[in-house]
């Protein structure tokens, strides 16, 4: 007699044959899903003399539809339960099956919607597990368990059970099609684990797409079967509740840890709020991605505007997926989660972050300094331009009329790392991680009133510029800066200054 098998059409007899005495589990996204699963399996099964056709919640009427009144077995015995009782009946079934089965029959399907698990631990779903396949092997039968609804917290917690379940498939949507996900399967041929074919419906039955970067190739890590799984802290759904039971909430980083560290291809979703946590956040997110691979979906939202270029740079570079702006619509939010589904990591994880962030974390100062000190802390920063993060060197001319120092009135810096002095009646600025394409949203973000009222433009400032500063001992902390020359005379010539600056040779003294 032929074995009973997952009718998928084109996919080889050693991934859906199933054998007799052992237990299988298919979840799958949907009832319609689930019932193309169970009509083919009863449609293949023409050896067998008796099935068992068992509906929790729902009528067997959907899933007979789609059977020929010549396919199938030669009986098949049916059985339904309505949607007030199928949680008793589950209950029920190692103990109802021996009854409501036959010695002719060789093959059972008990469809049932994942709902009706809830409040089972994982303690129970083990025995109640145990218990059918031991009915299973003494009655020499294959039970099918078709499981549909929202079932991606389902499969990770059947993956321990692999003792008493002989196979565990997923059934879901994938890239505008559906995706069968064998998390692993044991018949007569072998044990097969995490193998992945492309599917489609063809009229009543499922049949393989022939695709040579989804047919039939191995789910990279340990696991794969949480791949639709969210973990995220409770501040990412901006008070709201989880979005569906693949949704997991966590307070803080310390409870969400422990589950993304036996993650392998969930999406897990940081929240920060304060530029304070950055380094934190990056040893994190290090840490995940060394241990769990490059698989798992590390996703940082920002809650409050404290992330600059430089931060965002460190965070994926240490291993995060996505940095996901303050103010993004939640429903943008899931937007973005989607796009990085079932997509890897593929950068080159540094054995240890702490240099990274110590070559991304910003000058421990801020606000107005002297200008040696300036010229000190540009200097050091513009050599690492090329390894760590870009910054921005500027000189700002005050509009006629206005003094530099005037101009500072309306300054407000607020982040570390970013420094200001004024040098002959310049104002300078140095803007750690600032990127050149963001230069005059900064300075809007700087100056309450419009920069462009304050100043005659910018310019930006290279090493030799920062090498001449204080060339002739101009310093507003040593000495007092005269007031600007207004005549019509003088304009030019500080403007010539400015633009063609006397270079110096390497090794002169400043």
């Amino acid at each position: 007699m032929t074995p009973p098998r997952l009718a998928v059409a084109d996919v080889a007899a050693e991934f859906v044959e199933m054998r007799p005495g052992g237990v299988y589990w298919a979840v799958a996204a949907g009832s319609a899903p689930a019932d193309l699963l169970g009509a083919g399996t009863l449609a293949a099964a023409t050896d067998v003399r008796e099935a068992l056709l068992v509906t929790l919640g729902r009528t067997v009427e959907p899933l007979l539809a789609l059977l020929q009144p010549d396919q199938g077995p030669a009986r098949v015995r049916l059985f339904q339960r309505s949607h007030p009782g199928m949680q008793q009946a589950l209950r029920s079934l190692p103990g109802d099956l021996p009854r409501a089965s036959s010695a002719a029959t060789a093959l059972s399907i008990v469809q049932f919607p994942v709902a009706a698990l809830d409040g089972w631990d994982d303690a129970r779903l083990a025995r109640w597990c145990q218990q059918l396949q031991q009915w299973a092997q003494r009655a020499g039968q294959v039970l099918l368990l078709l499981c549909h609804g929202e079932v991606a917290t389902l499969a990770p917690r059947l993956l321990p059970l692999n003792r008493s379940c002989a196979g565990v498939a997923q059934l879901h949507p994938h890239r505008g099609a559906l995706q069968l996900l064998l998390h692993y399967w044991a018949n007569s041929h072998g044990v097969v684990a995490q193998r992945a074919f492309a599917v489609e419906a063809v009229g009543n039955q499922l049949q393989r797409i022939a695709d040579d970067q989804t047919d039939a190739v191995s789910v990279a890590g340990d696991g794969g079967s949480d791949c639709d799984l969210f973990l995220a802290q409770a501040d990412v759904l901006e008070g709201a509740p989880p979005l569906s039971s693949a949704w997991k909430l966590y307070d803080g980083w310390a409870g969400l840890m422990p589950a993304a560290l036996r993650a392998n291809e969930a999406t897990v979703v940081l929240a920060i709020n304060e530029n304070a946590q950055v380094d934190a956040l990056a040893r994190l997110l290090h840490r995940l991605r060394r241990e769990r691979g490059d698989a798992l979906k590390l996703v940082v939202r920002e809650l409050q505007p404290c992330l600059r270029y430089a931060d965002e740079r460190l965070l994926l570079q240490c291993g995060g997926s996505l940095v996901v702006p303050a103010h993004t619509p939640l429903p943008r939010l899931l937007t973005l989660l989607d796009a990085v589904q079932r997509q890897r990591w593929q950068g080159q994880l540094a054995d240890d972050p702490e240099p990274l962030i110590r070559s991304h974390r910003p000058p421990p100062i801020s606000g107005l300094v002297s200008v040696a000190r300036f010229r000190q802390i540009a200097g050091e920063r513009i050599d690492l331009d090329g390894s760590a993060v870009e910054s921005a060197v500027l000189a700002l001319q005050p509009v006629a009329g206005l003094r530099a120092e005037q101009t500072l009135q309306q300054l407000r810096i607020r982040r570390q790392g970013d420094v200001v002095c004024v040098y002959r009646g310049q104002v300078r600025l140095f803007l750690f991680g600032c990127r050149r394409d963001a230069i005059e949203q900064a300075l809007s973000n700087l100056f309450r009133l419009p920069w462009r009222e304050l100043f005659d433009g910018y310019q930006r400032l290279a090493e030799y510029d920062l090498a001449s500063m204080n060339a002739t001992g101009s310093d507003p902390e040593t000495e007092p800066l005269p007031p600007p020359d207004t005549t019509p005379e003088a304009a030019p010539v500080q403007v010539a200054t400015f633009a063609e600056p006397k270079p110096l040779r390497l090794g002169e003294d400043a």
